[in-house]
């Protein structure tokens, strides 16, 4: 491949205590914990919202935030889930744990405001400046041009482990032969008779109504990926609803090329689902797709190698650690990497088997949030040291806000010591999360 090398001048534009380069999820907790505590926190995005795959990929649901007993969220998680709610409840709409994205960034725009943290959006992350092991600066490309950013501590929150990998932290790429999960582009709905669809029973992979109609659709070629992994469509105000419906294979959420590629192809896929619910489900005969995801929806992309790996073995043990920042359950819910009627019953046999009891949940160790080889770097979200099969399980939203709430700490106290993440007292750091509500062991 044919190279450049350029030299120029790069402004530092930027300067903080703590640079968090992803406003997803886990970033935005990071961000606001780090924040409460005084910290001087810039938080940069490439998009031109709060909350990531929660907000611009439209993901409807949070997945579990308690293992029947506890509360695993606690602390940010509650937060945000209590505030979504009350907007729920002023359109007089019962949420759950359902998703209303626009509601969503209101949440997160109120508690980055109140919390005094500086948001940077329309910023990507281009390259850094490594020295040692260490980051002394980030350098961006943003509408004014390219900058730089300097701070003493720096967090990984970009889901793909792009600034760690950019620092030189080691990393996994999804399953033993480089195979990922699919990625999906989420769809929102409007038309729906709501009583009609709760009373027709066809809604997701789990019912038989809904597998007989998809077979039947693949048969005559109406849908033209025999797909049968089908979450289904999620009901998120009194007049929307969200599909999380569509895979495409083998999309690489670092490469540029594959996400295009991945983005089209699942508009297309759209294209027929609209027309196979109107004909097929009960509730969607007016029904019509109003708006996609801003971007694809991944799964899975690079998991960072930390002082630790969490992984199956810990999961299955429902192991503690003496420093953990918190604890999950969600089973390891891995997305077939192929289309296939025998996928799906794969998938489920081991989403089963991986499934907490009541009270039951697995500890999550600080050292999981530092990468090897890099001194001033914190990683949460997605991208965190674990195997395959737990990063399935804590990739979904409310294992990002619990990685993310111990990163945020962890700098904020690395911060007010003026020393490096790897060095701080990890019993100091579990007092100061118990203090904001954080459940462990």
């Amino acid at each position: 491949m044919e190279q450049l090398t350029i030299h120029r001048n790069i402004p530092v534009k930027y300067t903080a205590d703590l640079c968090i380069a992803g406003a997803g999820p886990a970033g935005i907790a990071a961000a606001v914990t780090a924040a409460r505590r005084g910290v001087r926190v810039l938080l940069i995005d490439h998009l031109a919202m709060p909350g990531g795959m929660s907000t611009a990929a439209l993901v409807p649901v949070f997945m579990p935030c308690s293992d029947g007993v506890n509360f695993l969220a606690a602390g940010f998680g509650s937060e945000v889930i209590d505030r979504l709610q009350k907007f729920a409840a002023r359109r007089n709409f019962d949420s759950g744990l359902a998703i209303n994205a626009e509601h969503l960034k209101r949440v997160y725009d109120d508690l980055l405001a109140e919390s005094g943290v500086k948001p940077l959006y329309y910023t990507r992350l281009i390259d850094a400046v490594v020295e040692s092991g260490r980051i002394e600066a980030l350098l961006c490309n943003g509408p004014s041009g390219n900058f730089a950013i300097k701070a003493p501590i720096f967090i990984d929150a970009t889901g793909d482990g792009t600034l760690s990998v950019i620092a030189g932290a080691p990393f996994e790429f999804g399953g033993e032969n480089g195979e990922v999960m699919p990625s999906t582009l989420c769809s929102l709905w409007a038309g729906i008779d709501f009583a009609a669809y709760r009373a027709g029973g066809a809604f997701s992979h789990n019912d038989d109504k809904m597998l007989a109609k998809l077979e039947e659709a693949f048969q005559r070629g109406e849908l033209s990926v025999p797909d049968f992994h089908h979450t289904g469509v999620f009901r998120v105000s009194n007049v929307a609803a969200v599909g999380n419906i569509t895979h495409v294979f083998d999309v690489d959420a670092t490469d540029e090329q594959s996400l295009t590629r991945g983005v089209i192809e699942n508009r297309r896929l759209l294209a027929e689902y609209e027309e196979f619910y109107r004909r097929q489900v009960a509730g969607f005969a007016e029904a019509e797709i109003v708006g996609s995801g801003s971007v694809l929806g991944i799964r899975e992309s690079r998991r960072i190698l930390g002082d630790y790996v969490l992984n199956r073995d810990d999961y299955e043990a429902r192991r503690d650690f003496p420093d953990e920042i918190g604890r999950y359950n969600f089973p390891a819910d891995i997305h077939p990497p192929r289309p296939g009627k025998e996928e799906v019953i794969a998938h489920k046999k081991l989403f089963r088997s991986f499934c907490c009891g009541r009270g039951e949940s697995y500890g999550i160790p600080y050292r999981t949030l530092l990468p090897r080889g890099v001194e001033n770097l914190l990683t949460c979200g997605r991208c965190v040291s674990c195997d395959r099969h737990v990063m399935a399980s804590l990739r979904v939203i409310p294992g990002c806000y619990i990685t993310g709430q111990g990163a945020g700490m962890a700098a904020a106290l690395a911060a007010a010591a003026g020393t490096v993440p790897r060095k701080i007292d990890t019993a100091a750091l579990r007092k100061e999360l118990r203090g904001i509500g954080a459940f462990f062991h």
